[in-house]
């Protein structure tokens, strides 16, 4: 099925944490990828990984939807949080671990 902006919104409903980047969670592809995965990892919570590389209607779709152009996109309970640089602030400063254990938590 081609990737449109209701089917990355179903994806994110569906997961309650879920990074769309290049690669893998066992193979990220590129470094803000793997920064993002490592971050998550580090904070010991279950989340996906959807290959934006899979199927070329994923990219264009996750723009779409969340009006932000580049990749990796994190996602929390349905909430767009940010790239890897704002993931690794968020996960510096507490922020990060706070927001993943408050959604746990509900």
């Amino acid at each position: 099925m081609e990737w449109n902006a209701e089917k990355v919104k179903e994806t994110v409903q569906a997961n309650r944490v879920v990074c769309f980047g290049k690669g893998s969670k066992n193979q990220p592809m590129c470094g803000f990828t793997h920064r993002a995965i490592a971050v998550l990892t580090e904070c010991g919570v279950d989340f996906e990984v959807i290959n934006i590389f899979d199927d070329p209607t994923i990219r264009p779709a996750l723009v779409a939807f969340s009006n932000w152009p580049t990749t990796p996109q994190v996602y929390v309970d349905g909430e767009f949080i940010g790239g890897s640089d704002i993931v690794l602030e968020m996960f510096e400063s507490g922020e990060l671990q706070k927001k993943l254990q408050s959604s746990a938590a509900s």
